[in-house]
This record gives structure tokens, C-alpha cells and sequence, in this order.
């Protein structure tokens, strides 16, 4: 051993020096309003110093968060045959692929996304509950695995109708465990009553 480092057949290794930190390889979805702001899109951005300098030239990776609640709320789940708005979704239960081929259950992982596309031709009350409450309902169980694993310490989802721009309005906080707000946005649904 010489100075703290191990010499090994030409190969030398520096035990007293840490190692750079991994970049974060996950990468972000961008939410970016469309059609007026009546419509919205998630796109990739590439990174870029000096937002993502071990990762220069791949996909952005620094909102995290933002990326999980996009995931959560616009993956369409499974809707059961049993669910009081089964009979929304038609002949086509939809559903992630994904949950097919990579859910570890012993892990705490359970299927990926929301029932929310159900409300796109929902009546003002569906099932006996305004669509409002529904939206809320949906949302905040797609997104209680973010409080589960620990990623927030508080959800609160709102949702509004606006009848004239056919949108269904959810608000979506999510608050840290030291009370400060780490995500806050506001989605229009597309939504068109049942006529």
C-alpha cells in the first residue's frame, strides 16, 4: 500500500478519493400548453449544463416529482368491470402495459396510472356523484403511492366543471413533510357530456 492506494497487477485504485455521484437518469415529462391552454402535451427536453452536467446530451432529469404526477394521473389504468364507471369505458378497459410485465407486488408497487380517461364523455353525475368529486377521487388515488413511498407527505386534489370550455378543472398540491409545497398545477380535462 503506498499513500492510500492499492496497486493490482497495473490496475490502480485510490481508496481515500470518493466517487462522482451517478446522474439521475430518469427523465423528465414537460407539461407544455396547447390549442390556447385548453390542451397540453408531455414532451422530452435534452439536458444541458448546468442543470445536468454528468448527463450532457441525454434527456433532462431534474423534476422528478413533476415527472411522477404526469406518469400517475395520465397513464390510463385498468378499469374493473366491477367499478361503479365501468360502463364509461366501453368495450375497452384500456390499462398500462407495463403493469403486465413489471409489477413487484413484495415491493410495494402496484399498477401504474388513473381512471380519469373515464371522464372524457361522463355525465355531470356519473354513478350518483358529480364529476368534480370523481376527478378528485381518481387523481388522489393514482397519486397516493407518491405518500406511500414517501416522495410527499401531503396530497390535495380540487376539481371544478366548466361547462363552456368543456373541461373538467383539477388542481393538483403536493406538500413535503416540512409543509412547503413541492409540486402545484393546475390541469383542464377534456372533457364532453354525454348527450
Amino acid at each position: 500500500m503506498n499513500g492510500g492506494a492499492v496497486e493490482m497487477t497495473g490496475l490502480l485504485i485510490r481508496g481515500s478519493e470518493g466517487c462522482a455521484p451517478d446522474p439521475f437518469l430518469l427523465w423528465d415529462s414537460l407539461h407544455i400548453d396547447v390549442e390556447g391552454g385548453t390542451d397540453f402535451v408531455c414532451d422530452w427536453r435534452l439536458a444541458a449544463p448546468p442543470n445536468n452536467v454528468l448527463n450532457a446530451g441525454g434527456l433532462q432529469s431534474i423534476a422528478a416529482l413533476g415527472t411522477a404526477v404526469y406518469l400517475a394521473l395520465f397513464t390510463d389504468a385498468f378499469c374493473p368491470s366491477d367499478h361503479p364507471l365501468a360502463y364509461l369505458a366501453g368495450s375497452d378497459n384500456r390499462g398500462y402495459w407495463g403493469d403486465g410485465v413489471d409489477v413487484e407486488t413484495d415491493q410495494g408497487e402496484g399498477p401504474l396510472g388513473s381512471l380519469l380517461w373515464l371522464l372524457e364523455r361522463a355525465p355531470l353525475v356519473a354513478a350518483g356523484t358529480p364529476i368534480e368529486r370523481w376527478a378528485e377521487t381518481l387523481a388522489m388515488a393514482a397519486l397516493l403511492p407518491l405518500k406511500v413511498q414517501g416522495a410527499v407527505a401531503r396530497i390535495v386534489t380540487s376539481a371544478g366543471v366548466n361547462v363552456e370550455f368543456d373541461r373538467v378543472e383539477l388542481s393538483v398540491q403536493l406538500y413535503g413533510s416540512d409543509g412547503a409545497v413541492k409540486f402545484d398545477r393546475k390541469f383542464g380535462l377534456v372533457w364532453r357530456q354525454l348527450r
